[in-house]
């Protein structure tokens, strides 16, 4: 059997609870899930309609090097609101200039 990383682990365990929750919920707009290699981000979206999304990103930082995570909420039509997310958390990792 292969080894996994940590961070696909999670990943994994977070896409089984997602889908489970889907299945439970028999919610009428499905929870999805995205991240992104290494771990330090983490996205829950659904779509509301054909043309928007709402996603609630997190991001894993240090902050006063103490570990923190910012969480914020997205809305909109679904490109620009994708971008706009993706921004913020460069932003909150340090990889784009406030």
């Amino acid at each position: 059997m292969a080894a996994t990383s940590p961070q696909k682990d999670a990943m994994d365990v977070l896409q089984a609870w997602v889908d489970d929750y889907n299945e439970r919920s028999g919610a009428a707009i499905a929870l999805d899930s995205g991240g992104e290699a290494g771990g330090a981000q983490l996205r829950l979206k659904y779509a509301p309609s054909e043309d928007t999304i709402a996603i609630v990103h997190l991001v894993a930082v240090l902050q006063d090097g103490r570990p923190a995570i910012h969480v914020n909420r997205f809305e909109g039509p679904t490109a620009e609101t994708s971008v706009q997310a993706g921004l913020w958390a460069s932003e909150q990792l340090g990889r784009r200039a406030r």
